[in-house]
């Protein structure tokens, strides 16, 4: 099974994921990336950070050659309650 790496990117840093993990496909990669994504403005969003910054997760293979990015930051609020995370986009 091919193993892939998750690179979590803002605007001012990356943090690399050293280990990977093994999917079957890209495509169940891109739906841990977009889990991921959400978990991480999820728990921005408890923490009183800002949410409306764009984030990615960065996918690439045991070679580091770039497959996919995950885009993703939190709607505008509506109403009372905090913002939701919003449907992660697929950049090639």
């Amino acid at each position: 099974m091919p193993r892939y790496y998750f690179h979590y990117r803002t605007d001012d840093r990356l943090i690399p994921d050293r280990t990977g993990t093994e999917f079957p496909d890209l495509d169940a990669a891109e739906h841990n990336a977009a889990e991921i994504g959400k978990a991480i403005i999820e728990r921005a969003a408890a923490e009183g950070a800002e949410v409306e910054e764009a984030r990615s997760i960065e996918i690439t293979d045991e070679g580091g050659q770039e497959l996919l990015y995950v885009v993703f930051w939190a709607g505008p609020q509506i109403g009372s309650g905090p913002a939701t995370p919003i449907e992660p986009a697929r950049l090639h």
